[in-house]
């Protein structure tokens, strides 16, 4: 990979990367692990199932409330002063949620734990893609992936036993202890590219923190129509994911009967996939267009979304029927999130911590209605139900990054991004 920045060693950009995807893994996992856990939080709370998706939906929503605004203060202030008061902040969330003595208290904090995320695509992945070029960055966040994908890897499989051993309360408790690890790793290594000029030429500029340019900025990014409706796509293609990682639990454990640790396993070919799309996006990078590895991952998922309506219709509402498309699914779905990310962030010249603000609170606004919804259909516990609203999903997707593709192709060629 080339040099980061000038006052920058490759050593210490990348011992930036290994905390900052430490605390990725950690507001993943945070998730994760309680999910198989989620059935007896509702036993404890005596609450009703449905509370199971919501704390999902409240997490995600935490990770939609403070975008609009981290992005513009790290755009003036710093991406490093801004990422250490979130990564601070979700530790202090975390251990509160141990505490809770409610199912109000518990969907609270999960919503203020979940603003954790606000600072990983806003903060963290801005200064990734600030600091490498297109393709290092790419195939950085491509290996990033496949270490941060093993929250839902290995988290169900994690929560489980740790349900089984100790106590729910448990997860939350070790995870601060981790989060506060991660603190002081970020404190430690990472650098501030805002004022500076990277290695490969492009020049992070301080944007003053001033309401009118703020608004007209986000203003700009909403009538560019590929950066738009990029992000629509963006977030229709992480739905069936979340949907997925939200209704599990009722699916697997619930509904087909099954242990919280076979809950676990069940997930390891799902969440392997993903990381097999990564892989083969590693591969990729040396030898096709960012274009291209979006078309090529967009077509496998939408092929595995439509599987989980059809094999589920044809032979029956096992959940067994649902696996294969999820499989095919999630390894599209490693392949071209990576490159969608990055199509969407450069088909814009605004600084990168507000276009990705914006990018990401439509992305987790979509999935949090998205999962709600699902949430609703799903009452019935029909598995053919659940597999065709995916489908469904899957088919808008397909048609929105057309649309996102025909858009860029008409735009001026000196407004259109180089893929």
């Amino acid at each position: 990979m080339h040099q980061p920045l000038i006052p920058i060693t490759r050593k210490h950009a990348l011992l930036f990367a290994c905390f900052f995807v430490l605390y990725e893994f950690l507001t993943y996992i945070a998730n994760d692990m309680i999910m198989p856990g989620m059935i007896k939080v509702v036993e404890t709370f005596h609450a009703q199932e449905s509370a199971i998706a919501s704390s999902l939906t409240a997490y995600l929503l935490g990770g939609a409330s403070l975008q609009l605004v981290l992005g513009p203060l790290s755009d003036r202030y710093g991406r490093r002063p801004v990422m250490l008061f979130g990564a601070v902040f979700f530790f202090l969330c975390t251990a509160v949620i141990a505490c809770s003595t409610s199912i109000d208290q518990f969907l609270v904090a999960r919503f203020l734990e979940g603003m954790g995320l606000c600072f990983i695509c806003v903060i963290g992945y801005a200064t990734l893609q600030e600091i490498f070029d297109e393709m290092d960055a790419i195939r950085l966040i491509a290996a990033m992936a496949n270490v941060s994908v093993l929250a839902p890897l290995l988290g169900p499989l994690l929560g489980a036993t740790c349900v089984y051993y100790f106590s729910w309360r448990f997860i939350f408790v070790a995870i601060a202890v981790c989060a506060l690890f991660a603190s002081w790793g970020l404190w430690r290594f990472m650098p501030e590219p805002v004022g500076q000029t990277t290695s490969h030429g492009l020049h992070i500029k301080r944007v003053p923190f001033q309401l009118g340019v703020i608004m007209r900025n986000y203003k700009k990014l909403l009538c560019n129509k590929t950066f738009l409706w990029g992000s629509v796509c963006g977030g229709l293609l992480g739905l069936p994911c979340v949907a997925w990682i939200g209704l599990s639990p009722v699916i697997l454990i619930t509904e087909g009967h099954i242990s919280m640790i076979q809950y676990g396993v069940w997930q390891l070919p799902v969440f392997g996939a993903y990381i097999m799309g990564n892989v083969l996006l590693q591969f990729l990078t040396r030898r096709s267009t960012v274009a291209m590895m979006i078309w090529i991952g967009s077509g496998i998922a939408s092929v595995g979304l439509l599987l989980m309506v059809i094999l589920p219709y044809w032979m029956g509402n096992d959940y067994v029927w649902l696996i294969a498309g999820l499989i095919t699914y999630f390894f599209g779905y490693g392949l071209c999130g990576g490159p969608l990310n990055r199509f969407i962030l450069f088909s814009t010249p605004i600084s990168k911590g507000t276009a990705a603000a914006l990018m990401s609170m439509i992305l987790m606004c979509i999935q949090a209605g998205g999962i709600e919804l699902v949430n609703d259909l799903y009452a019935t516990h029909s598995n053919v139900l659940f597999g065709l609203y995916c489908a469904v999903v899957g088919a808008v997707y397909f048609l929105v990054i057309l649309g996102v593709f025909y858009v860029e192709h008409k735009r001026p060629a000196i407004e259109r991004r180089a893929f």
